[in-house]
């Protein structure tokens, strides 16, 4: 009986927690949304808010460099880091019904020691709801990026991404989902 009471309280502390760094996230978001947007404070709490908070798993062997991003909406809270050794995270907010839309890209071999890409792009906007895309394959494919042409692909896309290249043995495994008001994208880039 106590082994269960210190689960269930484990539990609630969990629970606790994860409530308090929402709120924490919420708060910054709020207070970079004002900011940015030139906002007179005493309208902060009237604001609708989009928050994107994402978590970028790296499963290849070398840590992977940024290449290149870009913010089509929205407001970058955390930036997407400049590296990803085996898992970093990133955030965003911006107005609703404006919301969130971005994307980036990374760099670094595979496993057989070809240079190769991954590019993760999503979206959170009134205009076309959730959604996520991604591409990957050899670096030379995001050298010159259209980022127009991305974009148009992200609003056609669904809430998840699954791309393989046979050629470079890469993929991604993506999907953007509500939590707890909030939406969250999980990335993991394999090679």
């Amino acid at each position: 009986m106590a082994s269960f009471q210190c689960e269930k309280k484990y539990a609630i502390d969990v629970q606790a927690v994860r409530s308090l760094k929402s709120q924490e996230l919420f708060n910054k978001s709020r207070a970079l949304v004002v900011e940015k947007e030139c906002l007179a404070n005493d309208a902060a709490t009237k604001l609708q808010i989009v928050m994107v908070e994402g978590i970028l798993k790296n499963e290849t062997n070398e840590p992977l460099s940024i290449m290149d991003s870009k913010i089509y909406a929205g407001h970058s809270l955390k930036k997407f880091p400049d590296t990803v050794s085996k898992s970093d995270d990133f955030s965003m907010a911006a107005l609703y019904p404006k919301g969130v839309k971005a994307a980036v890209v990374y760099s670094g071999t595979n496993r057989i020691g070809v240079e190769c890409g991954w590019l993760l792009a999503f979206t959170d906007t009134e205009a076309t709801g959730r959604r996520i895309y991604a591409e990957c394959g050899h670096k030379g494919k995001f050298d010159n990026i259209n980022w127009a042409q991305i974009e148009q692909k992200l609003d056609e896309s669904g809430e998840t991404a699954k791309p393989r290249d046979r050629v470079t043995m890469t993929a991604v495994y993506a999907s953007i989902a509500n939590s707890d008001g909030k939406s969250v994208v999980v990335a993991t880039f394999f090679g």
